[in-house]
């Protein structure tokens, strides 16, 4: 049986994950309003990504007898600007998100849950990934700076993304 306070950690984690995928949804619609499709493919990508780690984590939750204590997802932020302002928004949430994986970590790790412990690693890694992405992406678009056309490149680069294989199917 998993530790109470672990379980009530993992289920504030999934509330996250879920409202970061809300998150990246309402980025989506504002690239698709400013008919740039590239970028909104990128956080439509993100978007499940988020999905597919609150899954990961439903499930380590339920494997563990734990109980989905499922909360409100706030409403997202819905007027943004530039692509670069977005990023920005878009890096700081993921360094909320890595803080917060991190004080799991530590908290499983104070009361010796090893194989939460074990299950957070591919977090941890993952939040890596996820914020040099974003900061690859800020540096991109802050290359560019105001020149439309190396904007019009981002967008497309932007729009190759692949998917990820683990994410859940639409």
């Amino acid at each position: 049986m998993i530790d109470p306070k672990i379980e009530q950690a993992i289920n504030d984690q999934i509330n996250q994950e879920m409202t970061a995928a809300y998150s990246y949804l309402a980025m989506a619609a504002h690239f698709e309003k400013a008919n740039l499709s590239g970028f909104a493919s990128w956080m439509y990508q993100q978007r499940l990504e988020e999905l597919t780690h609150a899954m990961k984590l439903y499930h380590y939750l339920i494997d563990r007898g734990g109980d989905l204590a499922l909360k409100t997802i706030e409403n997202p932020q819905k007027e943004f600007g530039t692509p670069l302002e977005v990023f920005n928004i878009a890096l700081k949430m993921e360094q909320a998100n890595t803080a917060s994986i991190n004080q799991l970590y530590k908290l499983a790790t104070e009361i010796s849950d090893y194989a939460t412990q074990s299950h957070l690693k591919w977090f941890i890694d993952e939040q890596v990934e996820e914020e040099k992405s974003m900061e690859d992406a800020i540096a991109m678009l802050e290359l560019a700076g105001d020149d439309r056309s190396a904007m019009l490149v981002l967008n497309q680069q932007m729009g190759a993304r692949q998917g990820d294989p683990g994410a859940p199917a639409e």
